[in-house]
């Protein structure tokens, strides 16, 4: 176990034995940590609350295995299906609001720079792309115009999965879901493209499928927001 991450010793009774093991086995101050690393840790726990066969859960354990200075970094993470996931990883986070995500990784971000004047904190925020270009895109935006250096990483689910199945912005025209049942109207919202004229300093787009350009881009976007600006 990692010498910063470390739980409260005054909860470590009463905590599951799956997280005691998830911490024990992190690859925490492992400078060539990876998504390589699957078969020797853990970066999730095994029973998760996120329905069975869910991507989601795979494209969570990429990012974790990517950050490159997990005991130092804060999560952000929204209302939805990532929420049922942080409480099940050995990182620090914090679940905000429906779309306030950014907000709050604003003010944690300014308040950690206060803090701890002489220590790397990296914050990342993770949400699906109802909080982060429907419902929370004014604060999503104002963060890039404003130049703040943390991450912000969406899940372009193209749908409301954890409500029964409603249209995003990000969902394709014309596609049908249960409760969009007359097909989408216009065209998905170019989330890229926005990130760039809004002042995001690093814009990339990937896959679950490609393990190895997720650790990539992870590992290029938290280092570049700590130097430059927002990515």
């Amino acid at each position: 176990m990692g010498k910063k991450i470390q739980i409260n010793k005054e909860f470590v009774d009463i905590m599951p034995q799956d997280y005691l093991d998830l911490v024990e086995s992190g690859t925490y101050e492992s400078p060539n940590r990876g998504w390589k690393d699957f078969g020797t840790a853990t970066e999730l726990i095994a029973e998760h609350s996120l329905c069975a066969g869910c991507p989601e859960s795979i494209a969570f354990r990429h990012i974790m295995a990517s950050i490159p200075n997990p005991e130092d970094t804060v999560m952000v993470g929204s209302t939805g299906c990532t929420s049922l996931v942080f409480p099940m990883i050995a990182v620090h986070n914090i679940h905000s609001l429906f779309g306030n995500q950014n907000a709050i990784a604003t003010g944690l971000k300014r308040a950690l720079a206060v803090r701890f004047p002489d220590r790397v904190k990296d914050v990342i925020v993770l949400a699906g792309d109802g909080a982060t270009v429907d419902i929370g895109l004014d604060m999503t935006l104002q963060s890039w115009f404003r130049k703040e250096r943390f991450t912000t990483i969406c899940f372009d689910n193209e749908l409301y999965a954890n409500t029964g199945g409603q249209e995003s912005g990000l969902m394709q025209k014309g596609f049908l879901a249960k409760m969009a049942p007359v097909g989408k109207k216009f065209e998905k919202v170019r989330l890229p493209e926005i990130a760039r004229e809004s002042g995001c300093d690093y814009v990339a787009i990937m896959t679950a499928s490609k393990p190895s350009l997720v650790e990539k881009v992870i590992k290029q976007a938290v280092l570049i927001a700590r130097e430059v600006g927002p990515t």
